[in-house]
């Protein structure tokens, strides 16, 4: 895979927030997130372990039960079947990972 500047891959939009996918595969999947003030990826339940890394900005970060306020460098990580979402206190840019166990059907 040849590397991808995070830098030169930010795209925001101020109608919503559109997900890049920089990598995936049928264990791992990566996206760039850039929210402007007030976007968010809503909480929800995933059936993938997922991993975030704010590289940017400032969010409001939930994991289960739990809402925290996360600085560009953090990090946090959500089990499997865990709530997880992101709401951007301003302008933030986030990578997002998520890990799945699922085998690809062999051809």
């Amino acid at each position: 895979m040849k590397p991808v500047r995070l830098s030169e891959a930010y795209q925001f939009r101020s109608d919503k927030f559109l997900p890049r996918l920089l990598y995936g595969s049928s264990h791992a999947r990566a996206f760039l997130l850039c929210l402007e003030a007030g976007q968010r990826l809503a909480p929800r339940p995933d059936s993938e372990e997922a991993m975030c890394v704010l590289l940017d900005g400032r969010a409001e970060l939930t994991v289960g039960k739990e809402v925290c306020e996360v600085a560009a460098g953090d990090f946090a990580a959500a089990p499997a079947g865990e709530i997880r979402g992101l709401r951007a206190r301003e302008r933030c840019v986030a990578l997002w990972i998520h890990l799945s166990a699922r085998e690809e059907a062999d051809g």
